[in-house]
């Protein structure tokens, strides 16, 4: 992967075990975000496929390929260029998306905009939803997702799917 982005690669350690049952270091290294076709900038870090995880696998579980959301968790570093735009989707997932570095702007589809600044913590729970780097710099959000049920309000069932860009 190279890094897209004016931000640092990401540090990622992974603990496991030994053949002996003791603690030890899986894995010590950098990685570097990857630009998606959207513009943003992603990096996998962990995931799983089941709940409760499975962990003594010798996978490398930041290598497997997930989609938006599996039966398990996904933990994704996702950089957002200056000046970008999103697209409101929905994801049947519960979200927990901590701005790490930057300010963004979170965007609902009943036209709610909230601006998001370092530090603050978003718990999305399967809405229609699109990110905005309104700012000249790079924004980084760390993103756990789990699954969830799929929301049914009112009697509609809330399917996730992509609808518009936002501006």
């Amino acid at each position: 992967m190279t890094n897209t982005s004016s931000l640092p690669p990401i540090r990622r350690i992974v603990t496991g075990h030994s053949d002996e049952a003791k603690a030890i270091i899986k894995n010590d290294n950098l990685v570097s975000t990857a630009i998606q076709p959207h513009g943003n900038a992603n990096a996998l870090i962990w995931s799983s496929d089941s709940s409760p995880a499975e962990v003594t696998s010798k996978k490398d579980k930041g290598t497997v390929a997930t989609g938006h959301v599996n039966h398990g968790s996904i933990l994704r570093i996702v950089d957002l260029p200056p000046k970008s735009t999103g697209s409101v989707h929905r994801s049947v997932s519960l979200d927990y998306v901590v701005v790490q570095k930057g300010n963004i702007e979170l965007i609902l589809d009943d036209e709610a905009r909230v601006a998001v600044n370092e530090g603050d913590i978003v718990v999305q729970q399967a809405t229609m939803h699109g990110w905005n780097n309104r700012s000249d710099q790079w924004a980084r959000l760390i993103c756990v997702l789990l699954p969830a049920q799929v929301p049914v309000i009112n009697g509609v069932t809330l399917d996730a799917h992509v609808t518009f860009s936002v501006k």
